[in-house]
């Protein structure tokens, strides 16, 4: 089953998508979450792990399956709940990173998803990150 363009958070695409929403509901007694539409950036954070940049000061480490394509020469990719919509630790979601050739993408299972604490997200945005 190919994705619709929907369900692909394509970060080219996504900054104009309700950057300045919120991306949790910590007040209001829900998990924290986000979704795919928020990312504005991504980055490599090494073997098995990704970056994804939710707005101007979110950030969020993605724990990847072993195996999985490296992000760090990626352009663009994608991200989708398996069981809804929304992005939150503890439910599943896959990654999806277009192929090289420009035709298709890979599938990644993520395994974790972790916010990162402000200090954390500070240290991340120190670094360069694709947009």
């Amino acid at each position: 089953m190919r994705p619709t363009p929907a369900l692909l958070a394509l970060t080219a695409l996504s900054a104009s998508c309700a950057a300045d929403e919120p991306a949790t509901a910590a007040s209001s007694g829900q998990r924290e979450c986000f979704w795919g539409s928020q990312v504005t950036g991504f980055s490599d954070a090494g073997p098995d792990r990704a970056i994804l940049n939710i707005g101007q000061r979110e950030s969020w480490e993605l724990t990847l399956s072993a195996g999985c394509p490296d992000v760090d020469w990626a352009m663009k990719i994608g991200i989708r709940g398996r069981s809804g919509d929304r992005i939150c630790p503890g439910r599943p979601a896959e990654l999806l990173i277009p192929n090289a050739s420009g035709s298709g993408f890979q599938r990644c299972l993520v395994q974790n998803v972790r916010k990162l604490s402000p200090g954390e997200a500070a240290a991340v945005r120190g670094r360069t990150s694709k947009q």
